[in-house]
């Protein structure tokens, strides 16, 4: 609360104002905007704009008897916060109901518990809508940042419009997702608290932030790949359409975790084979025997794109750190990426494809690659993303030395890598996989 006083009394120094009393019914617009180092605040810019939009008026502490239980509401909602998942912040609570009777002997202190009260009502609207704490566990994130002011202004909407204990209860609840599966996983929290399984209980609680976070966006298509159960999910308009299993990296290889968009599909594509695996695997076989490379339809490509003789090559002067060229794999079925391949643009050097094994979608665990997303039905999910413009016959045909042919996408497509150990199935009914990478603690 000294922060609070601090930050009040220095804007009451700098700023010309009016005395007012007790219960005031509008914050002269001096004190709407507070420096961005506001200390004790989650989102002090956010507060700021809300009294920008609401005129510099009061929402927590009006003369309105209304306000009491409006007050009241939002620390009954902070109170129950662990059955949205937010568990572990404490959203002010203890200055909130320290000052819930709205009783004050300095205009400045209540002018700092009111932005106070604002700040954590946005604070948990944020988590419950867009899952909570959540950096820690996507890698690579390149689409909430496209979206975080439009989430902003919606929230900051939400709250606008909220003037009782009702309005914020109702709000609350609007801002999480409304199916099945999520008060399926919500229903399952509960259970496991009341049981005190801790474990079980932050399984779910994971779980329903990352469901949160991707379906708040509401994208007309969306991909979705869950690590611990090995499967693709695909989306369109909250709906699920497919659903598939997929082969996904070792224990010591693992597939990353990501936000990203898919722009593009390329139809019998080429599989430059990464660095990692030439010296690692590749390297000593080929030494042995160069006709390894044509076994494997595979060429050694030169820094200008070339194909090379490989038989031409001292292959006993190359070793790990020295190898200037590129091993490819020629497109058809045999191609290790088979004949579809979906473009991804992350940092990992990872994609979903296509594969010339189907045999490793009969294993119950299926993590053998190093690291890329193999599909089940790689064709039909071409076909969504493409809205059915796909020549199916044409892949089927499986044709050798096809050059790569490149089909962007009208829109890209958001595709979620998450490590979700809970979900359910299509009557609702929670499942548990298991924790595959070691990441639960």
């Amino acid at each position: 609360m000294r922060n609070f006083l601090l930050s009040a009394l220095f804007l009451f120094l700098i700023s010309i104002v009016t005395a007012f009393d007790n219960r005031p019914k509008k914050i002269n617009s001096s004190f709407t905007v507070i420096p961005e180092n506001e200390e004790g605040l989650f989102h002090p810019l956010l507060v700021n704009r809300f009294y920008e939009m609401n005129d510099g008026k009061f929402l927590w502490f009006t003369a309105d008897a209304e306000a009491i239980s409006l007050r009241e509401e939002l620390s009954a909602l902070i109170d129950t916060s662990f059955y949205f998942g937010l568990i572990e912040r404490a959203y002010h609570i203890s200055e909130i109901k320290a000052n819930s009777k709205g009783l004050f002997s300095d205009s400045l202190i209540m002018l700092a518990t009111e932005r106070m009260y604002t700040d954590a009502a946005i604070a948990v609207f944020k988590d419950i809508y867009q899952g909570y704490k959540m950096k820690p566990w996507i890698g690579f994130d390149q689409v909430s940042a496209k979206y975080a002011e439009s989430d902003d202004e919606y929230l900051l909407k939400c709250l606008f419009y909220i003037r009782s204990a009702d309005q914020l209860r109702t709000t609350a609840s609007r801002l999480e997702p409304d199916d099945i599966n999520y008060r399926a996983m919500k229903k399952e929290l509960k259970r496991q608290k009341e049981k005190n399984r801790n474990d079980s209980a932050a399984a779910v609680l994971l779980s329903m932030n990352y469901y949160r976070w991707m379906h708040h966006f509401s994208f007309d298509k969306m991909i979705v790949v869950n690590l611990p159960a090995a499967r693709l999910h695909y989306f369109e308009k909250d709906s699920l359409v497919l659903n598939m299993k997929t082969v996904l990296g070792k224990s010591s290889t693992p597939t990353p975790r990501f936000a990203a968009w898919c722009d593009q599909v390329i139809l019998y594509p080429y599989w430059y084979v990464p660095r990692s695996i030439t010296f690692n695997e590749y390297l000593p076989v080929i030494r042995k025997n160069p006709s390894w490379l044509d076994a494997k339809n595979m060429q050694v490509i030169d820094g200008s794109g070339k194909v090379i003789d490989h038989h031409t090559l001292n292959w006993s002067s190359f070793h790990t750190g020295y190898f200037p060229y590129t091993i490819r794999q020629s497109t058809g079925c045999d191609n290790a990426l088979g004949v579809i391949k979906f473009n991804i643009n992350t940092p990992y050097g990872v994609y979903l494809h296509d594969t010339n094994n189907k045999t490793a979608f009969l294993s119950a665990s299926r993590y053998f690659s190093h690291g890329c997303i193999r599909l089940e039905e790689p064709i039909d999910l071409g076909n969504r993303v493409l809205s059915n413009k796909l020549d199916t016959a044409f892949l089927q045909s499986c044709f050798r030395e096809q050059r790569p042919i490149y089909k962007p996408l009208s829109a890209p497509v958001p595709v979620f890598v998450v490590y979700m150990p809970v979900m359910t199935d299509a009557k609702g009914k929670v499942i548990y996989y298991k924790d595959v990478y070691r990441l639960l603690k």
